[in-house]
């Protein structure tokens, strides 16, 4: 068996699990299915529900919906199901008689699921209809919203034995993602978003379509989303080496 060292040091370990675990959701129709889920369910609503909004309505409510939807759905679909389904086939024991590194594997998988969670808001942001110089800072503020939850997914599809776990699993990463929204319709709740792990960058996305994005009421809901992303990485480092191994 190759020890950790050992594994580390063998290049294009890394890349080459990112392009497998990657192809592995493209080749699930599923999982494929859920990520494409959010820029269609937004594709209809931009015609159906929000078409008799007023443009710039229509423009804030599709934009904080492209980044919960985002946020909430891609890393517990790209992240949790893969890994259980991985360990409930006895994959990631072969990966590791094969000498790839646990530390490896999660580094894989963050990543993909960050490249999905890039991928899925560029379709939802395109869907929006939104003026496309928004668009760096709409990619910026939902890929780092989305990190506490790929945190979270890399956690929680550790724990998960099987996929029946995984769809337990998942539902709090969804919950958590979309909560925001239950605090946008009130003044004090609004401002308590940044509480939230994504709170912060629904803020910051809600004032990218209100055109206020670049000013000082926007360094609170920023500083909010750096704590969130920095606490959960931490604590992810502190938890992982507590989830059991496979045997």
């Amino acid at each position: 068996m190759v020890n950790e060292k050992q594994a580390a040091a063998r290049p294009g370990i890394l890349s080459v699990l990112v392009r497998k675990y990657f192809m592995n959701v493209v080749k699930s129709p599923g999982l494929l299915a859920c990520c494409l889920f959010p820029a269609f369910f937004l594709l209809i609503c931009r015609f159906v529900i929000v078409g008799p909004l007023e443009q710039d309505d229509a423009r804030l409510f599709l934009l904080v919906f492209s980044m919960l939807f985002t946020t909430g759905m891609v890393p517990g679909t790209t992240i949790v199901y893969p890994m259980a389904e991985a360990r409930e086939k006895h994959a990631l024991r072969m990966l590791t008689l094969s000498g790839v590194s646990r530390a490896q594997m999660i580094a894989a998988h963050g990543i993909v699921g960050t490249l999905y969670t890039a991928l899925v808001g560029t379709a939802c942001f395109l869907v929006s209809g939104a003026p496309l110089d928004c668009m760096l800072p709409f990619m910026t503020i939902t890929v780092l919203a989305g990190i506490p939850l790929i945190a979270l997914s890399l956690a929680l599809g550790l724990a998960s034995r099987n996929q029946m776990a995984a769809s337990f699993s998942s539902l709090p990463i969804i919950l958590i993602g979309i909560a925001p929204m239950l605090f946008m319709y009130a003044e004090a709740t609004f401002q308590a978003l940044p509480l939230l792990p994504t709170g912060g960058g629904f803020a910051l996305v809600y004032a990218l379509a209100e055109g206020t994005l670049f000013t000082s009421a926007s360094i609170a809901p920023a500083l909010a989303q750096l704590a969130w992303i920095v606490v959960s990485l931490v604590a992810f480092v502190v938890v992982e080496p507590r989830i059991p191994h496979d045997e």
